[in-house]
């Protein structure tokens, strides 16, 4: 049946047409999802087992707090290291006059290093090694395993250079600005003052090393340009050589006048007065958290327990106890 035309009122208008229906897919209602997640049903499971929420953070916090007063306390002495590379003419060499530095940081003579070569040379095993011989200090990192009475080691297996070395290695910090061109270097250790003797054995050590090096390169040139001079008869090559032994006599010598060889400390090492760990109060707060979200986690997985029992399936609870008890067999 044709629907009839709508006639305009009295004032020439058209009636509103009726509003249709929205239309939907098919299958979608208008109704809550009954998986959406509802804050109030979690707020209900925290509540129930808010008690063993409670016990859980409680028992973490007095465990973290009896942990943190059982922990010794570390000192951490620093100090700062620059190259003589920055400054011409300073540091032991100011001794020479100013000529002499002069002269010295022309001819390339100046005993000059850099971080690369520092942090390598702190890590190596000799440096390590060779403090550890020369101010005795086996028996004092091992000293639970020493007898000092009797001057001999407790144990069976005494402790090696290799142990010492890692002791030692995990004690000291070598951080390089490459910046602002220094080393800050750093000693843990639980007395203050032994940090600070550490870190000094360390920074002489670190110089003698270098120092060494330089005299034994210097030592084997002079011995090469003596062999090639005796060798020579022309004299022009000759006066070449003896200005280069003279060159090698000139860097020993430079070498041997500074305190510190090729840098400088521009800041010396510390007794620390304030210990640099453990940080009690965070090891604490950090315990409280982890144990409040795992408390959270285990009151979840007891509440899907208890509804896999009630709610769910039970055929399929009674599968997964069956495969369980297979797997405990086997």
């Amino acid at each position: 049946m044709q629907e009839e035309p709508k006639k305009p009122d009295n004032e020439g208008n058209l009636p509103p047409a009726a509003a249709s229906p929205p239309c939907y897919p098919q299958g979608m209602l208008m109704e809550p999802l009954e998986d959406e997640i509802n804050l109030l049903d979690l707020l209900i499971v925290l509540l129930k087992h808010k008690k063993m929420i409670v016990a859980v953070v409680l028992l973490a916090g007095v465990l973290a707090v009896l942990y943190s007063l059982q922990l010794t306390n570390i000192y951490r002495s620093e100090c700062t290291l620059a190259p003589t590379s920055q400054e011409k003419g300073g540091g032991g060499l100011a001794a020479l006059g100013g000529f002499g530095a002069m002269v010295a940081s022309e001819a390339g003579l100046m005993g000059t290093g850099s971080l690369d070569q520092y942090d390598i040379v702190l890590k190596s095993r000799d440096l390590t090694n060779t403090i550890l011989k020369k101010y005795d200090l086996m028996p004092f990192l091992f000293e639970k395993a020493w007898d000092g009475k009797n001057r001999r080691w407790k144990v069976k297996k005494p402790p090696t250079l290799q142990d010492a070395y890692k002791v030692m290695q995990g004690m000291l910090k070598a951080v390089s600005d490459k910046k602002q061109n220094v080393l800050r270097l750093s000693f843990d250790f639980k007395d203050p003052q032994t940090a600070q003797t550490m870190l000094n054995y360390y920074v002489v050590g670190l110089s003698e090393f270098l120092r060494r090096q330089t005299l034994d390169d210097a030592a084997a040139q002079q011995t090469q340009l003596y062999e090639q001079l005796a060798k020579t008869s022309d004299p022009l090559l000759k006066n070449k050589l003896y200005e280069l032994i003279a060159r090698q006599i000139e860097k020993e010598t430079l070498a041997r006048v500074q305190k510190y060889y090729s840098f400088n400390v521009i800041d010396t090492a510390f007794v620390p007065e304030k210990k640099f760990k453990p940080k009690r109060a965070q090891i604490c707060l950090l315990s409280v958290v982890v144990a409040f979200f795992m408390a959270v986690f285990l009151a979840f997985f007891l509440e899907y327990l208890e509804n896999l029992k009630t709610r769910e399936d039970p055929e399929r609870l009674a599968n997964l106890k069956n495969a369980l008890r297979l797997r405990k067999k086997s």
